[in-house]
């Protein structure tokens, strides 16, 4: 039975002899990581913008098409803090739904 060669990536060679050195391609390879996580961020911040304005947009449109106005909205409000929170957790208590509400007729 015939030896198998061991073929493994080896660390490459300072930069003055084969390419780039090992911290250059730490380096670069970081620099990647956070460009991509900024980028990342910012495109969750987007969505999560339009989805908080979608959220007011739906909450004034019941509203108008609900009973008294000021008195359904704000049963409307107390009702959806209490179900979303207790669903989805932090972020949806009636200051954040009101801020939503106004963010969408802002």
């Amino acid at each position: 039975m015939a030896k198998q060669k061991k073929t493994g990536a080896s660390l490459p060679a300072p930069s003055d002899v084969h390419g780039p050195s090992y911290d250059e391609i730490l380096s670069g390879i970081s620099d990647l990581l956070e460009v991509a996580r900024r980028f990342a961020a910012r495109a969750v911040n987007n969505v999560m913008t339009a989805t908080y304005w979608e959220i007011g947009r739906r909450i004034v449109v019941s509203e108008q098409a609900g009973q008294a106005r000021a008195d359904y909205g704000e049963q409307l409000i107390v009702r959806l803090a209490h179900d979303l929170t207790g669903r989805w957790g932090r972020g949806f208590g009636d200051r954040n739904l009101y801020q939503m509400r106004q963010l969408y007729t802002f």
